[in-house]
């Protein structure tokens, strides 16, 4: 391969020639930890086209004559984390265009993952190279093993296939808080508990002073399980390969100097914050407003940055009085909202942009005239970033608003040292280009939030439920917030009846408010009963006596509160319309989609479909060291529980002229008899495999497979009493039940026993928890991954509608 050969394709799919910083990249022996490059200079372009050449275009990509295309020294799935939903938007958008233009589209998977959007199809496919971009909130709760906005029951496979094969890539640090540290947790558990193929993380920002400043602000790239970086800084390793920042070369640049002495001349606004009572913000909110429409300049865009919702809406709400159209962007809107004013902000936006800390970062938009409220000098920066955005405006202007801070709560959702030490810089300052603000130290805070231990990955690796259907709650370590908040959403019911119909509410409806906003907004819905909430144990909506933090409630559009201009509001007069969302399907303990196909499907013809099917991912992994015969095995396996004549009578009801024969899959849906609510045969087929002397990691594996049988083997509540004589049962399986020959496979007739269930060292729990130790959470799930792809795939060949209905 020519040595301009990364440069031409980069310019073919970009469209302008790469930086020299972009180019090694792509071309050194390996990627470094952290990217330190001002913001406006390629950073997204920069690491993901590093990735797919890589990956899938360098001399060192796998032979023709496999399968799976790309090089085994690169991660299989790139996984770009970001902080807001905003930027997950415009980055999938990027992304989406580059494959297009290398023609790798079909080649490589493009998903999305943020709370509204959730691709649910990416999975079935994880032998081929995949770019997932999502929020931290999905992403790390999936890594987690806590995926928000899923079936718990694939919490597993998500789990695995996003800590092993992974290149994660955490842009915009300085937005994750709690977040960031937690990703260093996850990547120190995966260098002690070891993964299959490599799996790293990368790290990037354009305000990275946490690196730069060394000392104590290097304590906030550090966690107790994760202190690689902090090393490398605190050791002075400036020239590092696992430290990336521009160079003289890169400086030398055209295009990098044009966008580096871009000028930004900096003003203080006439108008400041004199507090927070309702004059206060009324008086301050029509001065900004006509300072703003005064300084605005025709086909330009303005923006005017608030640090609090609130004094957003008021701004807005003065500039609309005085005769101008804004436009209003937080994150107190629905996803209905949302959606819209992303639409907008990707078409070339013109006129006045009032918004909070949500467009603060990665938000590709350059505005002519930029109002900032005082802020931390990090978020400041960033502020900075959205004006003259590429080096060309020469009307450009930059006014910052001073803050009384000697007023109680104006500081807020700041601290008071934070904005001091900002202000003692802008005092200092006459442009804020790049340049201008390059170099300039500001001491961090400390780290806040808390981090997973060890000990956390550990219980969550367990995904069962308590008895009462409670989880580990992991939203502290995925972002820190003093006011915790809640989701609300608005629908329109006649009655109860009509209430109960209604499905579990989607993240497309919901609106996140402060828990201390949403008390006082619903102070008299409560009191009413007009406040519901979604009991996904016993299916059913039931009334709120009590608001705590990360509820999801729901109320009549009457109750008001919401408005599709401003978002909430809290004002009953503002009556928003119902989101138009399709009902969820119950993530019912017994449902199974894959028992359901267009034909009947053989036991036998199935199990061999999946060994088929598991044999070529082991082929796909060949270079990870799997343990290929347990998984082709555990594949063949998994459905021999299927055989129980609970299933086989669910699948041939009222088909005489189907029972003589075992079937995996029947062409109609049906209901399981009612006499054994809750059966999974699952559960039947690991217990026929330990009967038969087969190894554990077998049975885990086939018990494993739909994600609801792993670590514990208990009752569930639903489950009846049994009669006399029945001595033990779980889910639907009970002692002594009888089990047919299976002679395809040389099984004998049987009688299922539940020893496992009692205490001890042989114990199913005792014997799972020394398979986890053995093999560490992340390759134990991956292992389970496989076989349940298989199985998709196995069922996938018989119906192909499977691919976009993946079980449970």
């Amino acid at each position: 391969m020519s040595e301009n050969a990364f440069a031409n394709w980069f310019e073919r799919v970009t469209g302008y020639p790469p930086y020299p910083y972009q180019e090694r990249l792509a071309t050194k022996d390996e990627l470094p930890l952290l990217l330190d490059i001002p913001t406006g200079s390629g950073k997204t372009a920069a690491i993901v086209l590093a990735w797919l050449w890589r990956r899938e275009k360098a001399d060192r990509a796998v032979s023709q004559q496999t399968s799976v295309a790309g090089s085994d020294t690169e991660p299989r799935r790139l996984v770009y984390c970001l902080p807001m939903r905003s930027l997950v938007e415009q980055t999938y958008r990027e992304i989406q265009t580059w494959l297009e233009k290398a023609d790798l589209q079909n080649q490589v998977e493009l998903h999305r993952l943020m709370g509204g959007a959730v691709s649910q199809r990416w999975d079935i496919h994880a032998d081929k190279s995949c770019i997932l971009v999502g929020t931290q909130d999905q992403l790390l709760s999936r890594a987690l093993n806590r995926g928000y906005a899923m079936s718990r029951y694939k919490w597993p496979v998500h789990f695995a296939l996003l800590n092993n094969d992974c290149l994660w890539v955490v842009d915009e640090t300085q937005l994750m808080g709690t977040g960031l540290r937690t990703t260093m947790q996850l990547q120190g558990f995966r260098e002690q508990f070891q993964t299959y193929g490599p799996t790293h993380t990368l790290w990037m920002s354009a305000t990275l002073e946490l690196v730069r400043n060394g000392g104590e602000a290097s304590n906030q790239m550090q966690t107790v399980d994760y202190q690689r970086v902090s090393q490398l800084v605190r050791n002075g390793v400036e020239a590092t390969d696992k430290i990336e920042r521009l160079n003289e070369q890169d400086l030398a640049n055209e295009k990098l100097q044009k966008l580096n002495s871009a000028r930004k001349p900096l003003q203080c606004a006439q108008t400041s914050l004199l507090g927070t009572g309702k004059k206060d913000t009324s008086n301050y909110a029509k001065e900004l407003a006509a300072e703003a429409i005064a300084a605005h300049q025709e086909n330009t865009l303005t923006i005017v940055i608030c640090n609090r919702v609130d004094r957003a809406q008021e701004v807005y709400r003065q500039i609309e009085k005085q005769g101008k159209t804004p436009t209003l962007i937080h994150s107190r809107f629905r996803e209905k909202e949302r959606s819209q004013l992303t639409e907008w902000l990707q078409g070339n936006p013109k006129g006045i942009l009032v918004a909070t800390q949500a467009i603060e970062a990665g938000v590709d938009i350059s505005a002519t005239t930029l109002f900032s409220e005082l802020a931390p000098w990090s978020s400041l920066v960033q502020r900075f970033g959205r004006c003259n955005r590429r080096g060309e405006d020469s009307h450009a202007r930059v006014y910052w608003i001073d803050i009384d801070l000697s007023k109680k709560g104006v500081e807020l959702p700041y601290t008071e040292k934070e904005l001091t030490l900002a202000r003692d810089r802008l005092l200092n300052l006459e442009d804020v280009g790049i340049q201008s603000v390059q170099g300039i130290e500001v001491p961090s805070s400390p780290p806040e939030g808390l981090v997973p231990r060890k000990r956390d990955l550990l219980e969550l690796f367990d995904t069962s439920a308590d008895l009462a259907g409670h989880d580990i709650d992991v939203s502290p370590f995925i972002r820190h917030s003093e006011d915790t908040d809640v989701a609300i959403a608005w629908r329109s019911w006649s009655d109860t009846n009509e209430l109960q119909a209604m499905g579990a509410l989607q993240r497309a409806e919901l609106c996140r408010v402060s828990i201390w906003r949403a008390k006082e907004f619903l102070t008299d819905p409560l009191k009413a009963s007009q406040v519901w909430t979604w009991n996904g144990y016993q299916q059913k909506w039931t009334v709120v006596r009590d608001i705590y933090p990360g509820m999801s409630l729901l109320v009549p559009c009457s109750v008001g509160g919401y408005s599709s201009n401003l978002g909430f509001t809290a004002d009953k007069k503002d009556k928003p319309e119902q989101v138009a969302t399709e009902k969820i399907e119950n993530d019912a303990d017994s449902r199974d989609k894959l028992s359901y196909l267009r034909q009947y499907v053989s036991l036998k013809q199935h199990s061999e479909d999946v060994a088929d099917q598991a044999r070529q991912l082991c082929e796909a992994f060949a270079g990870f060291g799997l343990p290929a015969e347990y998984i082709q095995r555990s594949a063949y396996w998994h459905d021999f529980g299927k055989a129980h004549f609970t299933f086989q009578e669910m699948l041939t009801r009222d088909r005489p002229e189907k029972q003589e024969t075992l079937w995996a899959k029947s062409d109609r849906q049906s209901q399981i008899d009612a006499q054994r609510k809750g059966f999974r045969h699952e559960l039947a087929s690991a217990l026929i495999a330990l009967q038969q002397q087969e190894d554990f990691l077998l049975a885990y594996l086939v018990a494993a497979h739909h994600g609801k049988v792993r670590m514990t083997i208990q009752p569930q509540p639903y489950e009846p009493y049994l009669q006399e004589g029945v001595k033990r049962y779980a889910r639907g399986v009970w002692e002594n039940d009888n089990i047919p020959a299976i002679d395809f496979a040389g099984i004998p007739k049987q009688t299922l026993s539940l020893d496992c269930m009692e205490l001890g060292n042989n114990s199913w729990t005792s014997r799972a928890i020394a398979l986890l130790q053995e093999y560490g959470p992340f390759r134990l799930a991956f292992l389970e991954a496989l076989v349940r792809i298989a199985d998709w795939r196995g069922s996938a060949k018989r119906d192909e509608q499977i691919l976009g209905e993946t079980d449970a």
